[in-house]
C-alpha cells in the first residue's frame, strides 16, 4: 500500500513536471517561425549535408519526414530540424543520472 504522503509527493513532481513541459512548449511555439515554406530536396542536401541519394532512401524507408504532391518532394525545415534532433545521443552523465532515476524509483514502488 502507498503510503499518503507519497502520493502527495508524486502528485507535486507531476505538476513540476507538467509545468516544465508547458513551459517548455510556450517556448517553442514563440521560437518557432509563423511560416514555414517548403524546402526542395536540394536545399535539405544543403541544410544537412546528406547525399540525395542518401535522402531519397530515408524517404523510401520512411525514415524522414516528407511531403509528397503531383510526384514532387517537399520538406519543411522545421520537421527536419526536429527529425535530427530526435538522434540525439545521452552523455554518460545523462546515462547515469537516468540509471540512478529509474533505481531510486524501482525502490521507492518496492517498499
Amino acid at each position: 500500500m502507498i503510503a499518503f504522503e507519497q502520493t502527495q509527493q508524486d502528485v507535486a513532481e507531476v505538476k513540476r513536471d507538467l509545468k516544465e513541459l508547458k513551459a517548455l512548449l510556450l517556448n517553442r511555439a514563440e521560437t518557432q517561425p509563423q511560416t514555414d515554406f517548403p524546402k526542395t530536396i536540394d536545399e535539405i542536401v544543403e541544410l544537412t549535408g546528406y547525399t540525395k541519394p542518401t535522402l531519397y532512401g530515408y524517404c523510401q524507408k520512411n525514415q524522414i519526414p516528407y511531403h509528397k504532391k503531383n510526384g514532387r518532394l517537399f520538406f519543411f525545415q522545421s520537421e527536419i530540424i526536429d527529425w535530427i534532433k530526435l538522434g540525439k545521443q545521452k552523455t554518460i552523465i545523462e546515462v547515469a543520472a537516468d540509471a540512478d532515476a529509474f533505481l531510486s524509483n524501482k525502490s521507492k514502488r518496492l517498499r
